[in-house]
């Protein structure tokens, strides 16, 4: 998967401690780090919006039309805190 992504959408992941999306400064390489640096399993979107869009979120997920869910990410063993 091409990590430039458009402007036109974005990765959202979100754990039970915390959400991040790629943006103009980080790509999804980055946002994956981020992800494992926290500790915690987390599920990672495809959202077809601009990372900037106001969106709702219920239980850790976008609601956004066209949203797609790409799976369930656990942290390496030896990433935690």
């Amino acid at each position: 998967m091409n990590e430039n992504m458009p402007d036109s959408s974005h990765f959202y992941a979100a754990s039970v401690a915390m959400w991040a999306t790629t943006n103009e400064t980080r790509n999804l390489r980055e946002l994956f780090r981020l992800m494992d640096k926290e500790g915690f399993g987390y599920n990672l979107f495809l959202v077809p919006v601009p990372h900037d869009t106001d969106y709702e979120i219920k239980m850790y997920q976008p609601q956004v039309e066209g949203t797609q869910w790409l799976g369930y990410f656990e942290t390496p063993k030896g990433k935690k805190k």
